[in-house]
């Protein structure tokens, strides 16, 4: 990668968060991270490096990965979205509803499942 891309990673739980800083910087991305919506939009906002973000589902605090993605694409329609879950069903779900781009990452995920889908995005 010849540039220093930057990606927001949405996750209310610490030990995700965690493992998705050490897999996109070893995949040569940086990393700007959030747990709950509102500052991650705000952050989004304000940073016009962020190329994409990875947003988790179901948030603990009661807000919805999809609904940020699609605020997420009202502020930057080339962004680049990818929803993460460990709930399966939830998943297949979203697919039939995914905003155009969208992508969808089953939890728990490898590495270079991670690096295949930003390939996608970015």
């Amino acid at each position: 990668m010849s540039e220093c891309v930057s990606i927001l990673v949405v996750d209310d739980d610490q030990m995700m968060l965690d493992f998705a800083v050490r897999a996109l910087t070893s995949l040569g991305y940086a990393c700007l991270v959030s747990q709950d919506t509102d500052e991650a939009l705000r952050v989004l906002d304000a940073d016009p490096s962020i190329r994409a973000v990875i947003i988790d589902m179901r948030l603990g605090t009661g807000q919805s990965g999809m609904h940020m993605a699609q605020q997420a694409l009202g502020i930057r329609p080339e962004l680049g979205v990818l929803l993460t879950s460990g709930d399966h069903g939830a998943l297949k779900v979203a697919r039939q509803h995914l905003p155009h781009g969208v992508r969808v990452l089953p939890k728990p995920y490898r590495l270079r499942d991670l690096a295949a889908h930003l390939s996608h995005l970015i």
